[in-house]
């Protein structure tokens, strides 16, 4: 759907549930609504502060969350000129700015891994020029900013948080056993599926010898799949990153989980032919865990290499 500047901005007002009567403000170019995701009754970290692993300050946002991405075409404004009438607006809207940095001050690649981004090509994140920040409400509404730039175009994702007023909904709590099962894939043939809809997918069925960084024999469905999807879209990017469990240092771990990664990308590229210049690898050790570390199901979970989508440029 194509908006003019003013109706994009009017939609961005309502996604932040703002009263009618707010000012709308100008857009350079021409704006379009690249994709849309909602979640009711669900949470969203926000880190309110720059990359510092594990002690990366966060504010854990309840309630219904929307995720929205605009591409601002035929502009040549910086994610910083971007971002800044749309913090005025928040402002305006009485939110208070709880943090805001740009790209390396924030924490580069590291930083960006912790946001949930809607996939590219809907949102595309330069990871040498983007901007961020955090803003609530009194009403207790959370809204976070993301822009970045590209050739020619701009980019927006705006995520909010409005508290629920639905009941609370009984759930039996799970055994350890049953979440290790949900956080497997149901089939290696929905992959891809997956990797586009989120902009990264794990690739579970890898095999490494323990403490290891020796990737084994296989042949490993994800890597076929992958394979397969990388070579028919050789405008995609990737990188792949490197997770492993809390046993030991975090210096010897993330060196392991890079050295994985690095062994993935080399068997893709060996193996099955993909051009060495659409991955990187990288790892970030125990940074990032999917699961509690506290037992051995959890410790296995969380050792794993993740595809994530870095350009489709």
């Amino acid at each position: 759907m194509k908006l003019t500047p003013r109706l994009a901005v009017c939609l961005i007002s309502a996604c932040l549930g703002m009263s009618s009567g707010a000012s709308a403000l100008d857009l350079p170019g021409a704006a379009s609504e690249t994709a849309r995701q909602s979640e009711l009754a669900s949470a969203e970290p926000f880190p309110t502060g720059a990359y510092k692993g594990e002690d990366t300050p966060r504010i854990m946002a309840e309630g219904d969350v929307e995720r929205v991405a605009f591409r601002v075409t035929g502009t040549s404004l910086t994610s910083h000129q971007l971002i800044a009438p749309l913090r005025s607006q928040l402002e305006a809207e009485g939110f208070q700015i709880l943090f805001a940095c740009a790209d390396t001050v924030c924490g580069g690649f590291d930083f960006r891994y912790q946001l949930d981004v809607l996939p590219e090509p809907a949102m595309h994140v330069d990871l040498s020029d983007y901007q961020y920040l955090v803003a609530e409400h009194a009403d207790g509404r959370v809204a976070s900013l993301l822009t970045s730039h590209a050739p020619g175009a701009g980019f927006v994702q705006i995520s909010t948080v409005t508290p629920s007023d639905a009941p609370p909904v009984e759930l039996t709590t799970p055994s350890q056993t049953d979440l290790t099962q949900s956080l497997r894939p149901t089939a290696t043939g929905d992959l891809v599926t997956r990797f586009e809809a989120r902009g990264r997918v794990v690739l579970d069925d890898l095999a490494f010898d323990t403490g290891s960084a020796t990737l084994g024999e296989g042949p490993f469905s994800s890597l076929q799949t992958l394979a397969g999807y990388l070579t028919s879209h050789p405008e995609v990017r990737i990188i792949l990153v490197g997770h492993t469990d809390n046993t030991g240092s975090l210096e010897s771990n993330t060196g392991l989980s890079r050295q994985r990664a690095q062994a993935v990308r080399q068997r893709l590229i060996n193996t099955y032919g993909v051009p060495s210049g659409q991955i990187s690898a990288d790892g970030i050790g125990y940074l990032a865990p999917r699961v509690s570390n506290a037992t051995p199901e959890g410790r296995e979970q969380n050792r794993r290499v993740e595809a994530v989508i870095a350009s489709t440029q």
